[in-house]
C-alpha cells in the first residue's frame, strides 16, 4: 500500500484538473520531462505512486510490483531512461488492469502501443521499442526514484495528460490542488471571454449559418 494514500477527494479533484495547470500551481516545478509521453493519445491517468526502481530493460521489479500494487495506484518506473528494450506491453498492462492499477508512468521504453491502447490502460513511458526485456533484476520497490528529472516519494500524486505528466508531493497535495484550482477557474473565464471576442470577430455571413 501506499506510504500515504490519498483520499477520494483528492483525487477526484485531481483528475478534473489539466496537468498544466497543477505544474503552474507548483511554479513551474514537478513536471516530468516532455520526452516521457502518452503512449497512446487520450491516455489520462491520475493516482497515488507505486514506485519501482529497476535496471535498464529489466523487468523483474516490475513483476514484484504487481504483486504488491494496490489497486488505484500508478506504478512509477525509473527504467534508467533506457529505450533499448520494452519493460512493458499488453499482457503486463492486462495483468496491471485486472488489479485495478490507475496506469503506469515509465522512465524507459514499451511495447505493444496499439494493445495498450486496446486495453484502454494509461501508460506513459520515454519511447516504444520492440525488443522485449531480461527478466533478472535486480531491482527495489517502494523507494524514492527519479523520473524524468523528478523525484518521486512512495504515495506521492501523480497526474499525467496528453501535455505530460507531474508529481505532486503528498504533503503539498491539498494546497497545491487549491492553486491549481483557482488557476484553471481564471483561464476558463478568460477562455470563455475570448472566445465571444473572436466569435464578433467572425463575419456575418458565417455567423448566420
Amino acid at each position: 500500500m501506499s506510504a500515504n494514500p490519498l483520499g477520494f477527494a483528492e483525487l477526484a479533484r485531481a483528475a478534473a484538473l489539466p496537468v498544466a495547470n497543477l505544474g503552474d500551481a507548483m511554479d513551474r516545478l514537478n513536471v516530468v520531462d516532455g520526452a516521457i509521453h502518452a503512449v497512446w493519445p487520450g491516455a489520462r491517468l491520475t493516482g497515488p505512486a507505486f514506485t519501482v526502481l529497476t535496471a535498464g530493460g529489466d523487468n523483474r521489479a516490475i513483476h514484484e510490483a504487481l504483486e504488491q500494487v494496490q489497486p488505484g495506484e500508478v506504478l512509477v518506473v525509473n527504467g534508467q531512461g533506457s529505450t533499448h528494450r520494452a519493460l512493458i506491453g499488453e499482457l503486463i498492462g492486462g495483468r496491471a488492469k485486472v488489479r485495478g492499477v490507475a496506469g503506469m508512468l515509465i522512465d524507459g521504453a514499451v511495447r505493444d502501443s496499439a494493445g495498450l491502447a486496446d486495453l484502454g490502460f494509461p501508460v506513459f513511458a520515454r519511447s516504444v521499442s520492440p525488443a522485449g526485456p531480461y527478466r533478472n533484476g535486480p531491482g527495489r520497490l517502494q523507494v524514492p526514484v527519479a523520473i524524468g528529472g523528478v523525484v518521486v516519494q512512495p504515495g506521492d500524486l501523480i497526474v499525467a495528460d496528453d501535455d505530460g505528466a507531474a508529481v505532486v508531493p503528498w504533503p503539498d497535495v491539498e494546497s497545491v490542488l487549491d492553486r491549481a484550482e483557482q488557476k484553471h477557474a481564471a483561464e476558463s473565464a478568460e477562455l470563455i471571454a475570448l472566445t465571444a471576442e473572436l466569435a464578433g470577430l467572425r463575419p456575418a455571413a458565417e455567423t448566420d449559418r
